[in-house]
């Protein structure tokens, strides 16, 4: 029993020397916290978030000009043509008639509403003109006639795009919309293929529905 309890206090000797001084005290290792896959996705996710900046009007312009949309130009016009050709192009335009935004589409009496054009864009050189409104009074919608009874007629949009030139015809009809912001759009369906200079002996099968779309705006 002696030589037991002599063997004790030897042992814990040996361990108070151990922590004696200019010992150092041992450090824990930090507690590691798991995060569950939903936690960092989540967290992917708010980061995410946090970094997308939405597009300063500067930003937005350079933009519009990269796409052929200059700013010395007053409308940035957007065609697309799909049927027997396929093909888009963007450009931009002045207005015809050099009035500024306001003016050109203000409402008031009936009168002759000149639509944006384009001319050779794109790898089809797709050109667009002619198309107006025969009776224009304000921003709506008007259904494009050919024959008007009263008034000045409509004119459809003549469509050119690889060497190919469509416009109106059998079963063919468009709107135009002019929203009260200067911008608007035409829909165009079953335009008809017709004579050009590439094309004496038109296709009666050869059809395209056509759109587009224009922003304006006042230029200094």
């Amino acid at each position: 029993m002696k030589n037991k309890l002599i063997h004790l206090i030897g042992l814990c000797l040996i361990l108070l020397a151990g922590t004696g001084c200019g010992a150092q005290t041992s450090v824990l290792p930090a507690t590691v916290v798991p995060v569950r896959p939903t936690q960092a996705i989540s967290l992917a996710t708010n980061n995410a978030s946090d970094q997308q900046i939405s597009p300063t009007a500067t930003e937005a312009k350079k933009q519009e000009a990269a796409a052929g949309c200059e700013d010395f130009l007053q409308f940035c016009v957007t065609a697309t043509i799909q049927g027997t050709i396929t093909t888009t192009a963007t450009a931009g335009t002045n207005n015809s008639s050099g009035k500024n935004c306001t003016t050109w589409s203000a409402g008031g009496a009936a009168r002759i509403l000149e639509l944006p054009m384009m001319l050779a864009v794109g790898p089809d050189k797709v050109t667009v003109a002619l198309t107006r409104i025969g009776q224009y009074t304000g921003p709506g919608q008007y259904q494009l006639n050919a024959v008007s009874t009263q008034g000045f007629t409509d004119t459809f949009p003549a469509v050119e795009a690889a060497g190919q030139t469509y416009s109106n015809g059998e079963g063919s009809s468009a709107v135009v919309t002019i929203a009260a912001d200067r911008s608007g759009s035409i829909q165009a369906v079953k335009l008809v293929q017709q004579a050009s200079v590439q094309v004496t002996n038109p296709d009666p099968s050869a059809r395209i529905d056509f759109s587009m779309q224009w922003t304006c705006r006042d230029i200094q």
